[in-house]
């Protein structure tokens, strides 16, 4: 009785996981069969009906798609990444004619084109026809599927803007087919490789030349990722590989840290403002998903702009604290002191006891917002 009633359980605190995961059969004409594929959408899917998210797309997906699936929903949470729609095809009988290539071009041929034809001319238009996807999209491959997902990325406008090379079992004149695409290429690219100490002998050798290679390309529209893990094996590091790649893909998402707030930011030459600006266009542009600053964010900037005494922009940085969070405290607070130190204590005075009326919000309280005005109305007699 005891173990059913845990059995149980544990079932209630699994289905919730599982209840955005749908299994389905896409009818192919270019396969001329149906194709099963797992599809996983956010949490937040249902509530936000204008919100799109990016697409992330495992080959493999008889064993890659729960580990992704995982992961992504871990880094969402942690709000390191947006959160995405997961979808996985199962290959587990045709993996190897799926993935075919011509021996002497080495390009799809047979059952391989008819596979990718699959990708770019059904699966994607009948996501994005029935999905709210953005126009972000992320392939991932393990040894041969992953030489596969390659060749989305040679051509012109690629399908893909960013592929994770799990331990790639790469055609032979797939190396100089990537870095020549990738030297060549005015797309923003993001590419990701992993192998590890115990790899495939003959495969850890090919990747070890192949990232030699693509280390040589310095193009600011490619970044390039790469991981050779210590005593992990050609399976064992898909489990760290995985993290490892969103974590790169979407290092431009993450919250300002600490390490960039003093490395970076603290060392700007340039204006703060614009880097904080610059910073969540490249999200929208590239990503293709909409990302209102957080307040973090806004102190880590507010920080430095005080440390340089540079005014002028945390006006503009209170001002745009108050578009974004009209409701909150947080811009009257910025601009409160840049009248402060402007000489303008009246006006500073009104900002802060303004900005007592609105929402708390971060380090802000009402208390601090009214000791601020008091302490002005005190020193110059104000009423």
């Amino acid at each position: 009785m005891k173990k059913t009633f845990l059995v149980y359980l544990s079932l209630l605190f699994i289905a919730p996981c599982f209840s955005q995961t749908i299994t389905k059969g896409i009818e192919s004409f270019q396969l001329n069969s149906t194709r099963e594929i797992k599809i996983r959408l956010p949490k937040s899917y249902k509530k936000k009906e204008d919100k799109r998210y990016p697409l992330i797309l495992t080959l493999d997906g008889d064993y890659l798609f729960d580990p992704l699936v995982g992961n992504v929903k871990y880094f969402s949470y942690w709000d390191d990444m947006p959160e995405s729609i997961v979808v996985g095809i199962k290959q587990l009988q045709t993996r190897r004619e799926d993935c075919r290539y011509d021996t002497n071009s080495q390009m799809p041929e047979y059952e391989g084109k008819k596979f990718y034809d699959f990708i770019e001319t059904e699966l994607i238009p009948h996501l994005e026809q029935n999905y709210r996807i953005a126009k972000f999209k992320i392939i991932m491959g393990h040894d041969y599927t992953s030489n596969f997902i390659n060749y989305f990325m040679l051509k012109q406008n690629p399908l893909f803007q960013a592929y994770i090379n799990l331990s790639p079992e790469y055609a032979p004149s797939m190396s100089e087919r990537i870095k020549k695409t990738l030297a060549s290429s005015e797309n923003k690219i993001w590419y990701y490789l992993a192998t590890a100490s115990n790899d495939v002998k003959g495969l850890r050798e090919d990747i070890l030349a192949v990232n030699d290679e693509i280390s040589a390309v310095e193009k600011p529209n490619v970044k390039y990722f790469f991981n050779d893990f210590e005593d992990a094996s050609h399976y064992s590091l898909v489990a760290t590989g995985i993290p490892k790649a969103l974590e790169n893909i979407f290092s431009i998402y993450r919250p300002i840290s600490k390490k960039e707030y003093k490395e970076v930011i603290s060392k700007l030459e340039g204006s703060p403002y614009e880097y904080l600006t610059e910073k969540y266009k490249v999200i929208e542009d590239y990503l293709g998903v909409y990302k209102k600053v957080r307040v973090n964010d806004f102190v880590a900037i507010s920080s430095t702009l005080e440390e340089t005494e540079n005014w002028d922009e945390l006006e503009k940085l209170g001002n745009l604290a108050r578009k974004l969070y009209p409701e909150h405290m947080l811009g009257n607070y910025f601009l409160g002191t840049v009248y402060e130190q402007q000489g303008k204590p009246k006006q500073a005075m009104r900002t802060y006891q303004n900005g007592f009326l609105l929402q708390e919000i971060s380090f802000l309280t009402k208390d601090i917002m009214l000791q601020k005005a008091d302490r002005i109305k005190e020193d110059f007699g104000y009423r």
